[in-house]
């Protein structure tokens, strides 16, 4: 976990100077978590698009917890961009494909018993197709909304949220897949270059 902590922020941070435009997905800041994207010059229709996002919530100490790390790549085709020439910046219609990995640690106590409640702690990735459509709003401002559909693939084990064995798995390598939408953006967006 802190090893790819390590790497999803050194990553982030090295590319910035490179990146085009520096984002925030607005649905995961009302949620209370802190998130951050930046997109990639590739071609004039060709763009990557990073995002890490992270939520820390841990309420007491083998109690509730509901702390997510997950980070997300993609590659984005935009459709006949009209301010490219003139502003270094794309809006309009995209389709790319897209992968996320992340580790999770969620329990909330189910119906007010906390010796029946289970904590589930593990990691999963997801992979499929997202569209979206860009508005651009002057030369700096845009709002980015976008949907992936797609496969995710879970991986944990089971612990009890509440009593003396909360440290010992209940269920080892459980494992959950999901075939559907997997991704949902609504995010403000910042040009850095014009």
């Amino acid at each position: 976990m802190k090893y790819m902590l390590s790497v999803i922020v050194l990553s982030t941070f090295t590319m910035t100077a490179g990146a085009q435009s520096i984002k925030t997905n607005i649905p995961l800041w009302l949620a209370g978590s802190p998130n951050i994207g930046f997109e990639y010059t590739l071609t004039r229709q060709l763009t990557l698009n990073t995002e890490v996002f992270w939520m820390p919530y841990m309420f007491k100490k083998g109690e509730e917890v509901f702390r997510v790390l997950e980070g997300i790549v993609e590659v984005r085709h935009y459709w006949n961009p009209s301010n490219f020439y003139t502003n270094d910046s794309w809006d309009g219609f995209y389709v790319g494909p897209y992968a996320m990995y992340g580790n999770f640690n969620i329990g909330l106590i189910k119906n007010g018993d906390k010796a029946s409640s289970i904590r589930r702690e593990g990691w999963g990735v997801s992979g499929g197709i997202s569209a979206g459509y860009k508005f651009a709003f002057g030369t700096r401002l845009a709002l980015d909304v976008n949907v992936g559909l797609g496969y995710a693939h879970l991986q944990y084990n089971k612990y009890l949220l509440g009593g003396e064995y909360t440290d010992y798995p209940v269920e080892v390598k459980d494992t959950r897949q999901w075939i559907g939408p997997t991704k949902f953006g609504v995010h403000i967006v910042y040009n850095i270059f014009r």
